[in-house]
């Protein structure tokens, strides 16, 4: 970077790849640039901390979003400083840290309307909705994602309509009402595609896989599992692979492939171990604990679900817990 023009064309040329999903290439072109260059400023230090932690890269993530932060704060920057917050929450989340994450969200949503950022409003209340998921209450996951979502329509934001909707899907299927679950997951895969954003259309794709799943239509889920792994393969976002891997393993066992579905799981769990969100790797492990039981192996699935049963401790989601710590003593 030679000016201030070049700065501002390499800018905005790295934010559309990151709309896009594309977060291999942004991590390829930033380390192209002077350490210096990076550290220096907070808007490349944003998109790094994005870059790696979508990636699963939570060390790298976590350290360049603490790196944005000082230098906002010591700049008086604050929106830099509010998109750093939401950063650090998403990366401790996604790392399994749920405290953390739900300290910094928080700190971000306060000073969100402090400032009257609707869109930065809108990322927390999304991102806390995520937590109230994960910890059973999918009452006020819904509560805080209708915020979220008007928040984000005030902003004129489809990325962020659409993973809320994908969110709101989530919601619906935990309460088991699986039509309203759908709608949402529609709207997720209709506002992904008007976005752009090739790793949104994975996710909504893969959400509402999940709801044909279980509503027990096989060969559905089956085509949105291959048009959410051909999305992430796209913009070779192999973060987003394991998750598809784990349905269609479940699409295998609806089809007595016992020994395929156990392929793609363990293929998804070694994957997740390095580059999924924490509670993706549960899941996971989860769903490999039933499969081996049911293929006799049963030291196991006891290894496999007790690796899920720390990982949801982790998490907080005290249900999945629950449900899985049940399971490993009738198993025993």
């Amino acid at each position: 970077m030679t000016s201030l023009a070049d700065e501002s064309a390499l800018l905005a040329q790295l934010r559309e790849l990151a709309d896009q999903g594309r977060y291999r290439e942004v991590l390829d072109r930033l380390r192209g640039l002077p350490v210096e260059a990076l550290e220096g400023r907070t808007a490349f230090a944003l998109l790094a901390a994005e870059a790696h932690g979508r990636q699963g890269d939570h060390a790298e993530g976590r350290r360049w979003a603490e790196l944005a932060l000082v230098a906002a704060r010591a700049r008086g920057e604050r929106p830099t400083e509010l998109r750093a917050l939401n950063y650090q929450g998403a990366i401790a989340l996604r790392g399994g840290d749920v405290d953390e994450a739900e300290q910094r969200f928080g700190d971000a949503l306060d000073l969100a309307r402090e400032v009257r950022d609707h869109a930065a409003q809108a990322r927390c209340l999304n991102n806390l909705g995520i937590i109230a998921s994960l910890r059973g209450d999918a009452e006020t996951a819904l509560a805080s994602y209708q915020l979220a979502l008007a928040a984000y329509q005030q902003a004129g934001l489809v990325r962020g309509m659409a993973e809320t909707h994908h969110n709101i899907g989530i919601s619906w299927r935990e309460r088991r009402d699986y039509m309203r679950a759908l709608q949402a997951a529609e709207q997720a895969v209709r506002l992904a595609t008007v976005a752009g954003d090739e790793s949104l259309v994975g996710l909504a794709f893969t959400g509402r896989a999940e709801i044909h799943l279980l509503i027990g239509d096989d060969d559905l889920a089956a085509v949105e599992l291959e048009r959410a792994a051909g999305a992430y393969r796209r913009v070779n976002f192999a973060a987003g692979l394991p998750e598809v891997w784990r349905l269609q393993a479940a699409v295998a066992r609806a089809r007595s492939d016992l020994p395929g579905a156990l392929r793609l799981l363990r293929q998804a769990a070694e994957l997740a171990t390095m580059q999924a969100s924490a509670e993706s790797l549960a899941a996971v492990e989860r769903d490999l604990g039933a499969a081996l039981q049911l293929a006799g192996d049963h030291s196991g699935a006891k290894a496999a679900r007790q690796r899920a049963l720390t990982l949801y401790q982790r998490l907080g989601a005290k249900k999945a817990a629950q449900d899985l710590a049940a399971l490993i003593v009738e198993s025993s």
